[in-house]
């Protein structure tokens, strides 16, 4: 009994410790999106996505995402894939990742698809690796970069998607970032999103998926030796064409 009272005031501390090392930010935000995928035959294809993220509900800029790549299909539930993304973050939150303004991204990445279909169930394993390189602003500047900074990130996004009937679908997808480097701060965690969505197949090259998503983002840096934590909830509405 003594052992299990002691175990109960030690998690509390542990807990209240976490809790007081931590800086919250709680944004609203809404990703658009569009992801488009062009065959060029029955193992290639070209992937183009533009993703138009804003914060405080549609006022503001959170951040630009430009993404293109090939596809090549290895069986129809293996493929892999290869891409650049050009990647604008605005300064948006109480504590903004883009404390010195706006900031650009160039990154390469590689990815790997599993599709397992099972009845009405398709379970997705997605594997991304990216190399990526992020412009560092001049402080009282205009965007001035004076140095990129080099990162690797890895990416594992798990998601199930379950057949409601011939047109409609729900979805559950759950993604962790793993920061790695010698410039990857104190976010080797770097973030966790959750997506609960509905999709509908307009036709047979067509998709709209929307629904809700949770961020949890932890940021590279810290203020006054705490750690800065994004609590970040939104909507999400996809357009994903197959052609």
């Amino acid at each position: 009994m003594k052992i299990s009272i002691t175990f109960f005031i030690v998690f509390l501390s542990l807990q209240s410790t976490a809790q007081n090392d931590r800086l919250n930010d709680y944004n609203n935000l809404v990703w658009l999106q569009s992801f488009n995928t062009i065959a060029g035959n029955k193992k290639w294809s070209i992937h183009a996505e533009y993703q138009w993220r804003r914060d405080n509900g549609l006022k503001n800029w959170q951040q630009s995402l430009l993404r293109v790549g090939a596809n090549y299909k290895i069986s129809d539930n293996v493929i892999v894939h290869t891409g650049y993304a050009w990647v604008e973050t605005f300064s948006y939150g109480k504590y903004p990742i883009a404390n010195n303004g706006t900031f650009p991204e160039h990154r390469i990445y590689e990815q790997l698809t599993l599709r397992q279909p099972l009845n009405k169930f398709l379970l997705t394993h997605r594997f991304r690796v990216e190399q990526r390189w992020l412009g560092k602003v001049k402080a009282g500047t205009d965007r001035e970069i004076e140095e990129w900074l080099f990162l690797h990130r890895f990416r594992y996004q798990f998601r199930t998607q379950y057949s409601l009937n011939k047109k409609m679908y729900a979805a559950v997808a759950d993604e962790i970032f793993i920061g790695a480097g010698k410039n990857v701060g104190v976010n080797i965690f770097d973030q966790n999103r959750l997506f609960l969505l509905v999709g509908y197949k307009l036709n047979k090259n067509v998709n709209i998926e929307s629904g809700y998503f949770n961020q949890t983002l932890q940021q590279g840096k810290r203020i006054n030796n705490q750690t800065i934590m994004q609590r970040n909830n939104g909507l999400l509405v996809s357009c994903i064409t197959n052609f």
